[in-house]
């Protein structure tokens, strides 16, 4: 039974390749066209010398599907893993990878992995529930970590690495397939509208910073695979955008007019938000505490 709250059961989570050019593919839940918020999105990408893998999920098990969506694919070795955030959801199951896999991620997010990993697994089992796989989690951070561009050779195929500001992490990165204009974004998006960011850890105004700055570096015929569910195009951000900038000056306005906090949650009820299934969780207990706070 799915616990209250839970954004997905990690237990019943069954995940497939889907090709998105040649050598390039996302590796998502089952049930991504059928909710507009799934369980976290994976990938790779093939090259001639090797494979680079974006991110290994929550547990074992689940970096394991990932591990044998590669194999349906190529014997090829899996040289990298990047992980676009701290988060476990994405990261947890790099234990799992060869030892031989290079693990990149950005400084930041390893800087949490290392120091902070057993107060985020607590986090994530309160999130997730017990019996997720997450117990027998271990933890295991980069072997390179970013704080700017870089670039992976893997034989025909260029993967573009960089960190373009603060989204959701410090750490958020950003992993574009270069010939084939496909990018992984992590939860630097949620997931094609009606979702809209999660602000977990505030800082509105630097995400939207962030989000505009996406928009800018990317073109229309950019292909996006984000955190959770299905491709999106640059359009689409566009809808995150808007969020956050009437979110944002809702929160200035309740401000300028001396609102109580009754009044100022009630003010920033956006409704026509709605649609999104976690609007309850996650508009109302975080986004909006987090922009009144900072203000």
């Amino acid at each position: 039974m799915q616990q209250k709250n839970r954004p997905f059961d990690p237990a019943d989570v069954r995940m497939h390749a889907r090709e998105l050019s040649d050598g390039v593919y996302a590796v998502m839940a089952t049930d991504v066209d059928d909710t507009d918020h799934t369980a976290t999105n994976a990938g790779f990408v093939v090259g001639d010398s090797g494979v680079l893998v974006v991110e290994s999920l929550s547990n074992g098990r689940l970096a394991s599907q990932v591990i044998g969506a590669v194999r349906t694919v190529t014997p090829l070795p899996i040289r990298f893993l990047v992980n676009t955030s701290f988060h476990g959801d994405h990261c947890f199951g790099n234990f799992a990878f060869p030892s031989q896999t290079v693990i990149i991620h950005h400084e930041a997010t390893k800087r949490v992995i290392d120091e902070r990993f057993e107060q985020d697994r607590a986090f994530m089992i309160d999130l997730l529930g017990p019996n997720a796989g997450i117990e027998e989690v271990v933890p295991r951070s980069a072997d390179i970590a970013v704080s700017g561009p870089c670039s992976v050779d893997l034989g025909g195929k260029h993967v573009d690495i960089d960190h373009i500001g603060f989204a959701q992490t410090d750490g958020d990165l950003v992993v574009r397939m270069r010939e084939d204009n496909i990018v992984f974004v992590g939860n630097m998006l949620q997931a094609p509208p009606p979702a809209f960011p999660w602000l977990l850890e505030g800082r509105a105004d630097e995400a939207l910073a962030t989000y505009q700055r996406l928009h800018d570096i990317l073109d229309d015929d950019t292909l996006i695979v984000p955190g959770h569910g299905r491709t999106m195009r640059r359009a689409d951000i566009l809808h995150s955008i808007a969020y956050l900038e009437e979110l944002t000056g809702l929160a200035r306005d309740a401000q300028d007019k001396g609102l109580s906090d009754d009044q100022a949650r009630e003010a920033l009820e956006m409704k026509e938000y709605r649609g999104y299934s976690m609007y309850e969780s996650i508009h109302r207990q975080v986004n909006v505490p987090a922009v009144l706070n900072a203000r």
